[in-house]
């Protein structure tokens, strides 16, 4: 019996320092390809024993490099030890080393343990260079219901016990949780975006709730509705509760004038408000576009009251692509004026530009057949 006892003990002592040496070798030859200091968290498992005498019982390494990949591919599958172990779990696979991408503002990294005994332990996390600008992690329990902050460039030490309790020794009992408040996804909610015409502007005003680390909301103009462009920067309040905004266009068309809000967080992360047509009347109506649908990629254009001048033409396919037309000279009076369409454009739904003289910008959807 004696003999049995101590080939385990053994082989446990084997275990571990293949264990160590692994991680060793492994921390070595994955060094990131990126630029900057190696990052890391080693997660290490003693147990505590009633003379204050600690051992080794099982550990797991997670290096962090953003030429790795979140699937399971360079990394190390977790090997049954005989006593306790304590292993990474993702993607519902234990792993003794695991490689993947950088944290900036939020991951979480799931731990799995087993064969635990009733007994006191002692986690050490010794964490490499996560200390990324604004970046916090927490130790949590799920047994006592307790998170306990980490240092993401040092030396964290937890001591836990096994009970009788079975929430005491669940696989899933502790787990790594990271973020950054200061780099949250995108939380701003649009609730309201109107605007009016006024005397001598449009008048914008947008309402958003829950707002939180924001970097800027652009005020963008487009005069089709599908290519839009910055008009206004606005700073964000960052402030709890509803908010609102406000913003003048000086310089809007007398046409249809189409508006959006881009708000643009900390972290990149971009949201649109909904598209607001609002028309400054103009010389829209008295251009008739027919027939509509085109057919043989010819149309008609009839100008009421034209001013002489060259007017510009600019045709635009459901997604926004460009497709130039030539410019006409136009005579003032009651004018119309045939167009022919490029032969090679494809039938579908499109948006036609027209520039008078004035400069005013009309728009009209057409049909090709």
């Amino acid at each position: 019996m004696k003999t049995t006892c101590t080939i385990q003990k053994n082989w446990k002592t084997l275990l571990l320092s293949a264990f160590t040496v692994a991680l060793g070798l492994q921390s070595m030859a994955q060094s990131p390809s990126s630029p900057g200091p190696q990052e890391s968290m080693r997660v290490s498992l003693y147990q505590l024993n009633a003379n204050g005498s600690i051992n080794l019982a099982d550990g797991n390494l997670t290096n962090y490099d953003d030429n790795f990949s979140d699937d399971i591919i360079d990394d190390a599958i977790k090997m049954n030890n005989f006593g306790e172990n304590f292993g990474i779990l993702r993607h519902s696979t234990k792993l003794a080393i695991e490689q993947r991408k950088k944290v900036y503002y939020t991951d979480t990294a799931f731990f799995t343990m087993w064969n635990m005994q009733i007994r006191n332990y002692r986690l050490i996390i010794t964490t490499a260079n996560l200390d990324h600008p604004g970046l916090m992690a927490e130790l949590v329990d799920n047994y006592l219901n307790v998170s306990t902050p980490i240092l993401l460039n040092d030396l964290n030490t937890i001591d836990f016990a096994i009970n009788s309790t079975p929430a005491s020794y669940a696989t899933n009992r502790f787990k790594v949780v990271f973020r950054n408040p200061t780099l949250s996804p995108l939380a701003t909610t649009f609730t309201g975006f109107t605007g009016r015409l006024g005397s001598n502007s449009i008048e914008l005003q947008w309402v958003v709730n829950n707002e939180s680390a924001m970097s800027a909301y652009i005020v963008e103009r487009s005069v089709d509705g599908v290519t839009f462009s910055p008009i206004r920067t606005v700073a964000p309040q960052n402030a709890s509760g509803v908010r609102n905004y406000a913003s003048s266009d000086l310089g809007f068309i007398k046409a249809d004038n189409f508006y959006r809000i881009k708000a643009i967080s900390l972290n990149g992360a971009v949201q649109y408000s909904s598209i607001l047509k609002i028309s400054a009347g103009g010389a829209a109506q008295d251009i008739l576009v027919y027939p509509n649908p085109i057919v043989n990629k010819k149309l008609t254009m009839q100008i009421a009251a034209a001013r002489s001048g060259k007017y510009y033409f600019s045709l635009y396919n459901s997604i926004g692509s460009l497709i130039p037309l030539a410019p006409i000279e136009i005579a003032a009076g009651q004018v119309t004026q045939v167009i022919q369409l490029p032969t090679t454009i494809a039938p579908g739904v499109y948006r036609l530009r027209i520039t008078t003289p004035e400069n005013a910008i009309i728009v009209k959807t057409i049909n090709v057949l």
